[in-house]
């Protein structure tokens, strides 16, 4: 596997994704306490403002200052710590003209007495360029002038601002570091889940003493883990039970069905020549019914994985080969031609004694339902990522509708007329499982049906432990 398919095998994991959701939820929280504060910060300098104007303007009103404005604007100019503390003050007469303050601060105000109360937030810039947000009140005098005692809030808001901005870095940096842990827990759980699931394929494939690897922590992956080697543990035994039975059956019946046959064979040279018929049909049948019930054991062996098998690297067209000139014979007998479509080098990985008599069942169907005249293919082909390797023939073919049954059990298509046990295809089919593979039938076109074992690379990289299990 790839690490772009690790990367989006682990973003699709449920840790991942609890973990991203519950990042995001702290993202919005994070984000709405972030504004929120700084629209609590802003409303809370506004009020610490308006409280440090209104106490300067009740100051200047027990000075009884607000009598007329000259006599108020001769009393601010006395008072030289009022710019250096970030005060703003003008002081307008009755006919307009400017007695104390800066001339931006009334341009900007934009009032020619008689103005009534109200508060006012402007910005002014001075000679150097340095704005100014003024927020303060104008207050009427009672010879008609104005006062206006407002305070430059830019500053301390720049000074507040920063409170947010660290406050939104932490939440990010804890945002990241839930992420990471996420992440980590993710890649720490798709292990464990690796692990189990590597031991259910081993066990699969045959590796019957394959465990599920289980730590001392006690969490739901230990407890599961050992949940399910309980399970492996327990259907070893009803293995065993079963290859037991299975072994005393087939000792028990194969013993009265070769003496049954030899007697049968021993009668035909005895009994007279009109009954001599009867018994060699009845000598067929009892070959038959061995041949059935060796087939049968010999599947249940191969799906339990009972099988002697040895995985092993080797050439398919040293197989193909091998097969070929093994029914070379038949071939010619059936009047058929066979070839072989296979590229030098190619190589497989699985056990060559199966996957030779899993060829030898699909050969002969083909053989048995192929017109005389046609050919027969003996193929391995790149498909993907795996490799096809089967049998092609210009037969009658498969319907779709019924390529699914065909790899049933004791399932055969002409119905009870048609020879054969019904064998052969699930025989054909417990092996690919062995390999990890499946068998396919498809369409041969123009006419006939392909019947190919599909090789996956990943089961062969699982075995093998290469990353580049599939040689050219």
């Amino acid at each position: 596997m790839s690490w772009a398919e690790r990367a989006a095998h682990l973003l699709e994991t449920s840790t991942f994704r609890h973990a991203s959701m519950v990042a995001f939820i702290f993202l919005l929280v994070a984000v709405g306490t972030v504004l929120l504060s700084a629209q609590q910060i802003d409303a809370l300098l506004h009020s610490h403002v308006r409280d440090m104007i209104l106490a300067d303007v009740r100051t200047q009103e027990r000075s009884h200052h607000f009598a007329d404005a000259s006599g108020l604007a001769v009393a601010l100019s006395r008072d030289d710590s009022r710019e250096r503390e970030g005060n703003k003050s003008l002081v307008m007469a009755p006919s307009g003209d400017l007695l104390f303050g800066d001339p931006q601060v009334r341009t900007a105000l934009q009032c020619q007495p008689p103005c009534g109360l109200q508060w006012r937030n402007v910005t002014v810039s001075d000679s150097s360029a340095r704005l100014a947000q003024l927020f303060g009140v104008q207050v009427p005098l009672a010879d008609g002038g104005v006062f206006f005692s407002g305070y430059d809030i830019l500053p301390m808001r720049e000074r507040l601002r920063v409170i947010p901005l660290v406050a939104g870095a932490g939440l990010f940096a804890v945002l990241l570091s839930s992420l990471a842990i996420g992440l980590y827990t993710s890649v720490r759980s798709m292990r464990r889940v690796d692990r189990i699931r590597s031991a259910l394929r081993r066990y699969v494939t045959g590796e019957r003493d394959a465990v599920v690897p289980c730590g001392h922590d006690g969490d739901e992956f230990d407890l599961l883990g050992r949940d399910i080697n309980h399970v492996l543990h327990r259907v070893n035994r009803l293995m065993e039970e079963v290859k037991s039975v299975s072994s005393h059956l087939a000792h028990e019946l194969r013993t009265p069905l070769t003496r049954m046959h030899h007697r049968l064979e021993n009668l035909a040279d005895k009994v007279e020549p009109d009954m001599r018929d009867d018994v060699l049909g009845a000598l067929e049948e009892a070959g038959r019914i061995q041949r059935m019930f060796r087939a049968v054991l010999r599947i249940g062996e191969v799906e339990a994985g009972r099988c002697e098998h040895a995985f092993e690297w080797f050439d398919a067209r040293t197989l193909l080969d091998d097969l070929a000139e093994y029914y070379g014979p038949l071939v010619s007998l059936s009047e058929t031609t066979l070839h072989i479509e296979a590229e030098p080098g190619r190589e497989l990985y699985g056990d060559r004694a199966l996957l030779f008599q899993a060829l030898s069942n699909l050969l002969e169907n083909a053989i048995k339902y192929a017109p005389q005249g046609k050919s027969l293919v003996l193929l391995a082909r790149r498909r993907g990522d795996g490799i096809t390797l089967g049998v092609a023939d210009e037969g009658p073919g498969i319907p779709a509708s019924q390529r699914g049954q065909a790899v049933e059990r004791f399932r055969r298509l002409g119905g009870s007329t048609q020879s054969g046990s019904g064998l052969g295809l699930a025989l054909v089919n417990a092996i690919a499982r062995l390999h990890g593979a499946t068998l396919s039938l498809e369409e041969n076109a123009p006419s006939g049906l392909l019947a190919v074992l599909l090789l996956d690379r990943r089961h062969w990289n699982e075995k093998t432990g290469l990353k580049d299990a599939l040689k050219t």
